[in-house]
């Protein structure tokens, strides 16, 4: 194989694909913590502490969405490219036959 070329399973890219979906839509931060927070707000470093506390779980929540949907879908745009342009270079070979003959 040259260096430049790319051979595609594509039922097994888009199990791992799915894979990737399932794994990451699976990762989520339960909500206990923040019914045992409240304490953090007497103080001015737990109050700083509750405010990153909750830009920790938006953030973790906005990765598990970006992970679980966003990059599924797009992998599997670049699949559905590849197997496009796959189709169209070979519906563009010539094969000879022997002799000369084309097929």
């Amino acid at each position: 194989m040259a260096e430049k070329e790319v051979f595609m399973d594509t039922k097994v890219f888009t199990d791992i694909v799915k894979n990737i979906s399932g794994a990451a839509s699976a990762c989520v931060l339960p909500d206990e913590p923040f019914v045992k927070v409240d304490f953090l707000d007497d103080s001015d470093v737990g109050k700083e502490l509750h405010v990153l506390l909750k830009e920790a779980y938006k953030m973790a929540e906005l990765h598990r969405a970006e992970t679980s949907e966003s990059l599924p879908r797009a992998l599997l745009k670049l699949r559905d490219s590849m197997i496009v342009v796959d189709d169209a270079l070979s519906k563009s070979l010539v094969v000879e036959a022997t002799g000369g003959k084309q097929k």
